[in-house]
């Protein structure tokens, strides 16, 4: 087991979880406080797990319980992972 870098931290990003928002522009959800693109959003309750390439200033990065609960309730079955971008 690589403890270094786990599959769900491969791709060098970070967990966010912050409330969802209606989208102005497209219609439906957007994460609330995430700026910017090439993030990845899943939501439930209420609320949008965001796996972001970057670090977002002023928000901070979310527990892996945190995560793992909200995910559950989006109906996920695990923590999805990979190379955010491509290969």
């Amino acid at each position: 087991m690589n403890l270094l870098n786990p599959p769900e931290v491969f791709d060098g990003g970070y967990w966010y979880v912050v409330p969802s928002v209606p989208d102005p522009v497209l219609g439906g959800k957007t994460p609330g406080n995430i700026p910017g693109v090439g993030w990845c959003a899943w939501y439930a309750d209420g609320l949008a797990v965001v796996r972001c390439p970057h670090v977002v200033d002023g928000v901070s990065t979310a527990d892996s319980e945190t995560v793992d609960a909200v995910l559950l309730a989006a109906s996920a079955e695990r923590k999805p992972f990979g190379r955010i971008g491509g290969i």
